[in-house]
């Protein structure tokens, strides 16, 4: 069922120019009213048995700091918007107007458009604040106040399909979801077949829009769409101009203003719903619009669904900067709390990996080779868990067979992998397993019966297993969605943590199935194993953008490291852009609560900075943006318990930077320093290690070389 938010009757400041029609088919004149006057009469009319009202003013929501507000109106547009009185909103932000008019609206199938000829029902208001826990987030805790506007609307023709917009106004964004109830009779309409209208009905379109008042910087995974859907793509700086009618860019799409203020468009709480993306407009300048996966085999058919039903909410997330959205909890914010009462068995970590360096055992790494897929190699990276602290070892793909054949038995190891010795050996040096699985390989050929899955989950249990990574689904449509949702919850059931791959990006589900320990949804460090692509200016822009979402399984920790023009992509024991320290702050900018690392147990051994790796959390109690720009460097700061952990990267432009520390109070601490060595820009390797005293009342300098970074660990001074 979904939630319904039970407020008082509050109706607002609104004006009456029209006419109200009786009961009986009559209408009284109504002149301009007195403030109370028209409070009094709208109150009246809102528990008439007609119960309907209509208001040619506009509809307000503030946020309870007053930065931010969203207006919802009926009104009809100049051309080229369409024709009538339809739904409009508008969202400012410390009185600059972020969105112009922009609509509103669903269609349904063979019941049409539900946008305009509508009737206002009742306006409510309350306000909130949502108190939780997180404790494997960016910070310890939330508290998320709001102001809620709900407006039920009726049409005037039929079908007088009856919903609610709901409007929320947070200090950090706003957001809005449309409602539609179980229909009631009509009374204006008794012929037409409304008990029980609406019970199913078909998805086609939803006529959200982002029309922005001028052009604007945007940050964009411009994204054709078609399958594979797995985001794993570069965010593109460009203009909304540039996106036309003929190009889609996926969300989160991070819009940066002349002055600087910053406005991402994000969904939340997507549920038995198609993903979104956006596309531009033919005939309005700087419009953007809402446009639906469509089922597999479908182009119109976007979903179906039975009253009561929610859509996912839409996210305008708002701060001063782009890097002020990273302290943002608005996604988890809007969506459902956590569905378990004993999360003691979900625990944070970081993992050691055999895929991405070839499953390498070397001792040696200039005479790297790729390794077998047996138990030897398989127990050399326990090893390097068990000594380095590591709490999980992520068993890839190779473990039961063909990893892209469906038909492979995803219970059964391959004759070379004794997999009860490993799982016994690992719990004797407390180093939990985690494997990997296509997800094909859990549905016996139909994504909607889980059957096959519940009988590996088990498997998986009893084995002793802690997690299983979930690979190539590459869909988000409405169905995928809801295998999401299914997924998490019998993984759960089986105490199962969950890292998805090749995957469709976070939209706060983490909170209501926390097992969700991490994903991927991004382009990855992956990616150097064949291009050039995951390199420094893709580093410092995804913190911006992707990262707003939620965790990013970004699997850091390359540690053959190349200076710009020196790198080559190579499948086995990769090379890496950027310096040493470039990876090592990654541990500290990228959120994950499960810290993958990539290389090889080799090329670690007696290496600078992985000191660094063994110490650093991977869950936080605090998180402050420092300083930076999207796509040029970022300085972003974590505190667990009394310890902060700085982390800086930059591009491919070497920087020199002062950093303000006052955020962790007067004083003095003690600084661990992890830095680009003065041969950096000659030698990625180079790194200095330093101890030095730092007063947080005068700036820290740092210097990043080409491609750079900076990490320290600062604990309180004596």
């Amino acid at each position: 069922m979904p939630r319904r938010h039970h407020c008082f009757i509050q109706l607002r400041k609104l004006i009456f120019f029209t006419s109200y029609p009786s009961c009986t088919g009559g209408h009284s004149m109504f002149k301009r009213l007195s403030t109370a006057a028209a409070t009094m009469l709208m109150m009246a009319l809102a528990f008439t048995s007609c119960g309907e009202f209509k208001s040619s003013g506009e509809i307000g929501i503030t946020s309870p700091d007053g930065k931010i507000s969203m207006v919802f109106a009926l009104k009809e547009m100049q051309p080229p918007y369409p024709e009538g009185v339809n739904m409009y909103y508008t969202v400012s932000y410390q009185g600059k107007q972020l969105l112009a008019e922009s609509p509103l609206g669903i269609q349904l199938g063979d019941e049409g458009t539900v946008s305009g000829n509508l009737v206002i029902m009742s306006v409510s208001e309350s306000s909130g604040s949502d108190q939780f826990d997180t404790p494997l987030s960016k910070q310890a805790s939330v508290k998320a106040d709001y102001n809620e506007t709900r407006i039920t609307m009726r049409q005037k023709v039929i079908p007088a399909i009856t919903f609610d917009l709901v409007m929320r106004a947070y200090n950090d964004g706003v957001a809005f979801r449309y409602f539609f109830p179980v229909q009631k009779p009509d009374i204006k309409f008794p012929s037409a077949k409304h008990s029980g209208f609406l019970e199913e009905f078909i998805l086609t379109n939803e006529l959200t829009g982002y029309y922005f008042p001028d052009d604007a910087d945007i940050f964009s995974l411009f994204q054709i769409m078609l399958p594979p859907h797995n985001y794993e793509g570069n965010y593109v700086k460009a203009r909304l101009s540039d996106v036309t009618r003929d190009s889609t860019v996926a969300l989160p799409l991070l819009v940066q203003y002349a002055d600087g203020t910053a406005l991402c468009i994000a969904e939340a709480d997507l549920e038995h719903y198609p993903t979104s993306y956006l596309s531009g407009s033919r005939n309005i300048d700087y419009a953007l619009s809402n446009v639906l996966v469509p089922l597999p085999g479908e182009k119109q058919v976007k979903g179906t669904g039975t009253v009561p039903f929610e859509t996912p909410w839409r996210v305008l997330m708002i701060g001063e900067s782009a890097g002020k959205l990273i302290e943002s909890d608005l996604i988890m914010a809007l969506s459902d709390p956590s569905k378990l009462s004993d999360v003691s068995w979900i625990q944070p970590g970081k993992a050691s990996w055999d895929w991405w360096s070839g499953k390498v055992t070397n001792i040696r790494r200039s005479r790297a080779t790729e390794g077998d897929f047996e138990t030897s190699t398989y127990k050399h990276y326990i090893d390097f868990a068990a000594e380095n602290g590591l709490e999980y070892t992520l068993i890839d793909a190779g473990w039961y067979g063909e990893h892209r054949n469906p038909e492979e038995d995803a219970t059964t190891p391959i004759e070379s992998v004794d997999m009860p010795y490993l799982i016994d050996y690992a719990d004797s040096l407390g180093v939990k397993l985690m494997l990997w699985v296509n997800w094909e390989s859990l549905m016996a050929g139909n994504d909607s019966i889980f059957d096959k899955m519940e009988q590996a989950f088990a498997t998986y249990q009893q084995w002793g297993i802690s997690g299983v990574k979930i690979d190539y689904m590459n869909r988000d449509d409405q169905k995928m969605v809801d295998w999401y949702r299914k997924t998490l919850e019998l993984a759960a059931g089986h105490k199962l943590l969950v890292d998805f791959h090749g995957a469709i990006r976070p939209d706060g589900i983490r909170r209501t199935w926390p097992n969700l320990i991490t994903r991927e949804g991004v382009l990855g460090l992956e990616y150097v194993k064949w291009s050039d692509r995951a390199n420094p200016e893709h580093d410092v822009t995804i913190p911006y953008t992707r990262m707003l979402l939620g965790p990013i399984d970004y699997t850091p920790g390359g540690f053959n490291n190349t200076v710009e023009g020196k790198f080559a992509p190579r499948n086995i024991n990769p090379e890496v852009m950027g310096t040493r320290v470039h990876q090592l702050a990654m541990f500290i900018v990228y959120e994950s609560p499960l810290q993958v690392l990539a290389d090889s147990p080799s090329n670690y051994a007696g290496e600078d900075g992985l000191d660094l790796i063994r110490e650093v959390p991977t869950v936080w109690d605090e998180t402050r943006f420092v300083d930076g720009v999207p796509g040029d460097y970022i300085v972003l700061a974590r505190r667990k318990g009394d310890v902060w952990y700085l982390g800086a990267m930059t591009d491919w432009e070497g920087r020199e930077l002062e950093i303000s520390l006052d955020f962790m109070g007067a004083g003095s601490w003690n600084a661990r320093v992890w830095a680009d060595g003065a041969r950096a820009d000659q030698n990625a390797e180079d790194v200095d290690t330093m101890e030095m005293e730092v007063d947080t009342g005068a700036p820290l300098a740092i210097k990043l070389a080409p491609g750079g970074g900076f990490a320290a660990i600062l604990t309180r001074g004596n």
